[in-house]
């Protein structure tokens, strides 16, 4: 699909991803297109899976989230449906914000946050065992956002 990405897309997905709230009129006048091409130019790319979610970003600390961790998983067994099982159990944790399958020493990255300590703890002793295929996990701490974001600039 990004092959078949125009300029006014790229803009349009540039804008929404800068503020998804931004009223249609708004949108086709920084485009320079009418609000209906807009409209359907938005709703194409939604339904071409271009567009996923549009969702507010919340600051964790200030919601009482203030933990962070970046979790490294080693698998016990490394085979499509224990991957997958393990794929579907962490997209029903809220408190995995993401779940990454990488390469390298670890099966999978993810990003977790947490209240305290023991709410993380909590988190791992009940999820990251042998029973669901967890070999070993190491646990890294973010001490400080430099950047946090969700925006990939389309030129």
């Amino acid at each position: 699909m990004s092959d078949n990405l125009d300029a006014i897309d790229k803009a349009i997905l540039n804008l929404l991803q800068d503020d998804a709230t931004l009223p249609l009129k708004t949108v086709a006048e920084r485009v320079h297109v009418s609000v209906a091409t807009a409209q359907r130019r938005i709703q194409l790319l939604t339904s071409n899976g271009v567009i996923t979610k549009q969702a507010a970003i919340v600051d964790p600390n200030k919601v009482g989230y203030g933990l962070t961790a970046v979790v490294m998983i080693e698998m016990a067994r490394s085979n499509n449906s224990m991957q997958h099982r393990f794929e579907r159990l962490m997209h029903a944790q809220p408190q995995v914000m993401s779940c990454y399958e990488v390469s390298g020493d670890a099966d999978f990255m993810l990003m977790v946050n947490a209240r305290n300590m023991n709410d993380y703890h909590q988190f791992t002793r009940g999820l990251l065992t042998y029973e669901n295929n967890v070999r070993h996990f190491t646990s890294q701490f973010v001490m400080n956002f430099t950047k946090s974001g969700t925006k990939i600039l389309l030129d």
